[in-house]
């Protein structure tokens, strides 16, 4: 009698799923002057759905769904902050989230923004 093949093949993926864990996440707030550094000359995106670059000026350019987007930015306190020019909307600012390259952008303790930070060419 052969043991049913459901079993076995449900068995593996057990064990595939439970040891996937091995890539943990190290999310760390970074904050004041830090915030300036790690944004300047660099730049924001996902890969997909927008790329911004952040200038040493205080100023940003970029893309969002194929759309052209430009604003200011700055370092208030312990938030990052930015102000749209295109399309024109109020600054909003946000609390900086780091894992290596990895940055999220936290309003009210959610995450806003999501992307990875590379340095300009």
């Amino acid at each position: 009698m052969r043991p049913l093949a459901g079993h076995s093949l449900l068995w593996g993926l057990l064990v595939l799923t439970s040891g996937s864990t091995s890539a943990e996440e190290h999310w760390q707030r970074v904050e004041g002057e830090a915030l300036r550094t790690m944004f300047q000359d660099k730049e924001l995106g996902d890969g997909v759905h927008f790329a911004y670059q952040f200038r040493s000026g205080g100023t940003f350019t970029g893309t969002e769904m194929s759309k052209e987007v430009r604003g200011s930015w700055r370092v208030r306190g312990n938030e990052m902050c930015w102000k749209w020019q295109r399309p024109v909307e109020p600054e909003s600012c946000y609390q900086v989230q780091a894992d290596g390259a990895h940055v999220r952008l936290m309003l009210d303790g959610s995450e806003a923004w999501y992307g990875t930070l590379q340095k300009l060419p």
